[in-house]
């Protein structure tokens, strides 16, 4: 591109009768003119990536904090606690009879009684770690629970925002990002030993899960913890970075 540009000036200046001295006077003038727009063009290019670095870090460190503080905004945090034994809980099973009941239950298929203690005990079940285990699934946890799937895939998606699947998926990467955060041993764990330890089946399907709700892929979530407390040094890390 600069010497097109040399070229062009060159036959501008060629074009018209002019003295040695000022023919090598013009030349160097071009040369610094392509030498300060080269420059600008760095130089905006260097800001314009130092800001995406600094934007990238300030979000990962806002990710951190919230999950330090206990929660992930909208997906739900929860702290690792003695799995809750659910044996001993009978659920109340609805019985409507009257038209009134009937179109409550067109809202919802339990009542409000069931669904608060259905609720409390989905809570407690969220404070253990039994969503790491491979197995499991609605019918499985409705079991865990004394209910059936229609109340409990009814109450995640009221309460929770989601289906079955997402829910659960929320719980294991949550449980592995707190891992991540708080223990750096896990940051040394291959993905897919880090996909085995939450409850996944495959290392494609952690990795692509993981990037959906943390918006990073594992690879770059570890990278960026190791660099949170290097506050003289803004990495930059591609999303397409993969770990081995």
């Amino acid at each position: 591109m600069s010497n097109s540009f040399c070229r062009f000036v060159l036959l501008l200046v060629n074009a018209f009768p002019v003295s040695v001295h000022e023919h090598h006077e013009t030349i160097h003038v071009a040369q610094n003119v392509i030498i300060i727009v080269l420059c600008s063009a760095l130089i905006g290019l260097f800001l314009h990536f130092r800001s995406k670095q600094k934007k990238q870090l300030a979000r990962m460190r806002n990710i951190l904090r919230n999950h330090r503080q206990g929660f992930v905004q909208d997906k739900g945090f929860y702290s690792e606690d003695p799995k809750p034994d659910f044996a001993h809980i009978s659920i109340e099973e609805i019985q409507n009879n009257d038209d009134e009941k009937g179109r409550k239950k067109a809202e919802s298929p339990m009542t409000s009684e069931t669904e608060a203690k259905l609720l409390e005990l989905l809570n407690d079940f969220e404070k253990g770690t039994s969503f790491t285990n491979k197995n499991m699934s609605l019918s499985f946890l409705a079991g865990e629970l004394n209910t059936n799937t229609k109340y409990l895939s009814h109450l995640i998606n009221r309460h929770k925002n989601s289906d079955f699947k997402t829910y659960i998926n929320r719980l294991r990467i949550n449980y592995i990002v707190d891992k991540l955060v708080n223990d750096e041993k896990y940051r040394q764990y291959k993905i897919s030993i880090l996909a085995e330890e939450c409850g996944f089946s495959s290392h494609s399907k952690f990795a692509s899960v993981f990037k959906q709700i943390t918006d990073y892929s594992p690879s770059v979530y570890i990278k960026l913890l190791y660099s949170e407390n290097q506050s003289d040094m803004i990495p930059f890390f591609h999303e397409n970075d993969q770990q081995s």
